[in-house]
């Protein structure tokens, strides 16, 4: 699903909230993926002067019940590395997951800002799902 013009995520319409629709060929992409469409929800930028920037990474381990949980804290924990380190993130290495594990490495730059504000990532409308040839689909709702 990473084809050259191949959009990862959508935004949903919702009454209140923010809402993306993720696809992923696997887990690590869908992932990566949802980390993306935040990321793009926030409108993520770097500093205005370059000089000021450095190169943040970060290393991620993280333990669930189960795959839903696993992504909520994903998210959760992304928002809050981009929050206290005042970085955007843009890349994310997915060393290893399974459907309660996560490890991964994800680098970005610092000072950054972004643009717009979600409170928290919620489980409104999220189920992970595997199609018949599959691949993976996820909603994801953030509190705006």
């Amino acid at each position: 699903m990473d084809q050259a013009g191949f959009q990862p995520f959508e935004e949903l319409e919702h009454p209140a909230d923010i809402s993306l629709r993720v696809y992923g060929d696997d887990l690590a992409a869908l992932f990566r993926h949802a980390a993306q469409g935040m990321f793009h929800l926030l409108r993520c930028r770097a500093d205005d002067d370059p000089d000021s920037s450095e190169p943040v990474t970060e290393e991620i381990v993280l333990q669930a019940h189960d795959v839903e949980t696993l992504l909520v804290d994903w998210l959760t924990e992304l928002l809050y590395l981009s929050e206290t380190r005042q970085a955007c993130f843009d890349t994310f290495d997915l060393t290893h997951i399974d459907p309660t594990h996560l490890k991964a490495v994800v680098r970005g730059v610092s000072p950054a800002r972004a643009e717009k504000d979600i409170k928290a990532v919620t489980y409104a409308d999220m189920s992970i799902t595997r199609n018949d040839d599959d691949h993976y689909t996820t909603t994801i709702t953030f509190d705006v």
